[in-house]
């Protein structure tokens, strides 16, 4: 089995996206799906056909051979440069893959996450999010993604939310920021209560 980038999070469904989130009140944020830890996997749209690819491992032109996140950070760092190389994987839906490297779309980066061991029932992650209670006078912020998460910082905007405003309001909260897309809202308590008040 190739190695596997490991993270101390939670999986939880929201809408119809799916949250990673991490930090010490991860818990009280929902029910997870799935986790801690998890499982991460990049996903790379595949130009001539309506699927995601989910590398585990590359081999360039010389026949080199990368696996795991030594694989993910080739990719990222030298993919295009080796439009022949082979990028080897699972699609979306499980089954095992190979394809150029020139098949698939580098400028489209996506985030995957599945139970440890698991790792053909992933599912796509919308928005990484660390639950702490930091005293700054911020409800939500956005925030550095962790040094594991450093590598998909692109494909997933990475929040602070606070715990003091789980519920209804966070509902209203990550609902925003996942139908705009926005990677730097921040929201003080001030401005929540201000809108809480409309």
């Amino acid at each position: 089995m190739p190695p596997q980038l490991i993270f101390h999070g939670l999986v939880i469904p929201f809408q119809r996206h799916h949250l990673l989130v991490y930090g010490p009140d991860a818990a009280a944020l929902g029910e997870p799906l799935f986790g801690p830890p998890v499982e991460l996997r990049p996903g790379y749209r595949l130009h001539h056909r309506p699927d995601t690819l989910l590398p585990t491992a590359a081999i360039d032109d010389v026949g080199q051979r990368f696996e795991g996140p030594a694989a993910y950070a080739w990719i990222e760092q030298r993919g295009d440069a080796y439009p022949r190389a082979d990028a080897i994987g699972t699609l979306s839906a499980g089954q095992a893959e190979t394809v150029f490297m020139r098949e698939l779309d580098l400028a489209e980066l996506a985030l995957f996450a599945a139970p440890v061991g698991e790792g053909d029932r992933p599912v796509r992650v919308a928005l990484a999010l660390e639950a702490r209670a930091v005293p700054d006078g911020n409800a939500l912020a956005p925030v550095d993604c962790p040094p594991e998460l450093e590598l998909f910082a692109r494909a997933v905007p990475c929040y602070r939310l606070s715990p003091g405003i789980f519920g209804a309001a966070a509902a209203a909260i990550l609902s925003q920021v996942l139908s705009t897309g926005r990677r730097d809202w921040r929201l003080t308590f001030d401005q929540l209560d201000d809108l809480l008040e409309q």
